[in-house]
């Protein structure tokens, strides 16, 4: 609870000097590989979404490759998104999303919260998508779009909610964290 409210805090404040960042690389229309490097938290998590809203519509949706390789570790919201992701591939072409290259410890965070029942989480990359894809595409840093202290509170509140989609075990992981974040949200002035 102490580390969500930290991060709600952290809201609109930018770290430099920090190495996290979201790539990604479109090599076709059906695949997109996304490489998180370092760690994985509510605010690379608004880049992490612009990426499905730039190569994704509501009746599309492409094949969607996470290499985990130099991400250290996740918040759940950044997990939630991931979530989302892998939720909407499910639903729109019936298969999950892969992801790829995780550490022990990325590898557990995601197992803990349900994530393998939307992503197929393999150790190693597979030879023949990864590395075509890295091959035949180049890959783009995302910026994450601007958003307001009350957009990014709505936005955390869908993530924890997906994870609750996800693995109804959730919920009670995360009553008290949507709880707080709704009380915030109702204190926050609409902008």
């Amino acid at each position: 609870m102490e580390r969500l409210k930290q991060e709600i805090r952290d809201m609109g404040r930018t770290r430099s000097g920090e190495s996290e960042s979201i790539l990604y690389a479109q090599p076709s229309e059906e695949i997109v590989v996304i490489k998180i490097r370092g760690r994985g938290n509510h605010q690379t998590s608004l880049a992490l979404r612009k990426v499905l809203e730039l190569t994704a519509t509501p009746s599309r949706c492409p094949h969607y490759i996470f290499d985990l390789e130099t991400c250290s570790t996740m918040d759940s919201t950044f997990m939630g998104v991931l979530a989302s992701i892998g939720l909407r591939q499910l639903k729109v072409r019936g298969a999950k999303s892969v992801a790829v290259n995780m550490t022990p410890h990325v590898y557990d965070q995601l197992d803990l919260l349900g994530l393998k029942y939307v992503i197929e989480m393999r150790g190693a990359a597979p030879e023949a998508e990864l590395k075509d894809a890295e091959r035949e595409a180049e890959f783009t840093s995302v910026e994450p779009p601007e958003f307001n202290k009350c957009d990014r509170i709505i936005m955390m509140i869908e993530a924890h909610e997906r994870l609750i989609d996800v693995d109804g075990k959730n919920e009670v992981k995360f009553k008290g964290v949507l709880q707080s974040l709704r009380e915030s949200l109702k204190r926050t002035p609409s902008q």
